[in-house]
């Protein structure tokens, strides 16, 4: 179902499984970039080196360096991955030194924009009013929507076979401290090695994210198929389960390219528009969140809409009415309307590009 005419298409199982509190939404760097404007992974390793002073000929910026010229020379990204960066990094600066790099370089502006992150937090709100939601991001941009939601970092994690303790804002990789100065806790999953020890060797974030697939329905957001937190958590758990089902993503792009970033890590890519500051995703995302807060009213807008029928409303328009029809809820909810909609909805319908009334065929464009 989309819900706007050039939006994405999100398929019926996850808002069905999001309606029921059964979703966790991953959330990458991409959504501090969209409205906060924080750096993503590679834009991070740049200014942690800047902050050192690092000189150009070590190697943690030779390889950076590298790193952007094979982007631009193949157009693949995640060749030489950023976490080898750090890795390197660590061999000339203390631990503590890089991490108050980070933490520096993500500090926001005072008047930062938090609208991509409550939208998050909203779909991340189960019926029950419980928050499932998991960052690898370092900042505390969740927190300053919301200061009263738990916050959760390794090594205390939940356990996700207990439905009550997967509640709030789980930073898998830890995050800031308050006056981003430094690392909260244990500090930061930042560098090669201290990925290996939580996806491979110790498997604490492995042995988390097997235990959230057996249980519940994975949407990340904004992350590419090659960010480090991505290659390490998908890969190392295919290898060791043998495929992966119930995980989405969402991706610009045209479809078939979208989809052929995440295929070979059992991930189905949810493919949108990136033009305009990737706009198509953040205003579905909005609208899928608005559904989330208030479904009864959702509901009767769709029902409403319907009202006017097949013929007179948009394809997209037309796919959400089907949608509520195919849902328990919403054909509930359509049968028992003090003005029901058009009998004609009641006909085999394809909510892009067909309507076809029992025993002929029809198209309606």
């Amino acid at each position: 179902m989309r819900f706007l005419k050039d939006g994405p298409t999100i398929p019926d199982n996850l808002l069905i499984a999001r309606d029921e509190g059964r979703v966790v939404f991953f959330c990458g760097a991409g959504v501090s970039r969209a409205r906060a404007g924080l750096l993503d992974f590679f834009g991070l390793a740049n200014e942690v080196i800047r902050r050192l002073g690092v000189p150009t000929d070590n190697p943690a910026c030779k390889t950076l360096n590298e790193s952007r010229e094979m982007d631009k020379r193949t157009g693949v990204s995640g060749l030489i991955p950023v976490d080898r960066i750090f890795g390197l990094l660590e061999r000339y600066f203390l631990v503590r030194d890089i991490e108050g790099a980070v933490a520096a370089a993500l500090h926001p502006a005072e008047d930062v924009d938090l609208s991509s992150h409550k939208i998050l937090l909203d779909l991340a709100t189960t019926p029950e009013r419980k928050v499932r939601l998991v960052t690898t991001n370092f900042d505390r941009l969740f927190e300053a929507c919301c200061d009263t939601l738990k916050v959760w970092q390794p090594p205390s994690l939940p356990d996700p076979s207990r439905h009550s303790e997967m509640d709030g804002i789980i930073h898998l990789h830890g995050y800031t401290n308050k006056d981003y100065t430094g690392a909260e806790g244990d500090g930061f999953i930042l560098s090669s090695s201290q990925f290996g020890l939580a996806y491979l060797s110790d498997g604490w974030a492995t042995q988390f994210f097997r235990e959230v697939l057996n249980r519940y329905v994975v949407v990340f957001v904004g992350y590419t198929a090659d960010d480090p937190p991505v290659h390490y958590l998908l890969e190392a758990l295919n290898k060791k389960a043998g495929g992966l089902e119930g995980v989405y993503a969402f991706q610009s792009g045209l479809a078939n390219e979208a989809a052929a970033k995440w295929l070979h890590k059992g991930v189905e890519a949810i493919p949108y528009a990136e033009n305009n500051g990737h706009q198509a995703l953040w205003e579905t995302l909005a609208l899928w969140a608005e559904r989330a807060k208030a479904p009864d009213e959702w509901y009767r807008s769709i029902i409403n809409l319907a009202k006017k029928g097949p013929q007179q409303l948009q394809p997209h328009e037309r796919g959400q009415v089907v949608h509520v029809i195919s849902t328990v809820e919403g054909a509930r909810k359509f049968s028992e309307s003090d003005d029901p909609p058009p009998a004609e909805w009641l006909c085999v319908f394809d909510p892009d590009r067909r309507y076809a009334k029992p025993g002929r065929t029809g198209t309606i464009r």
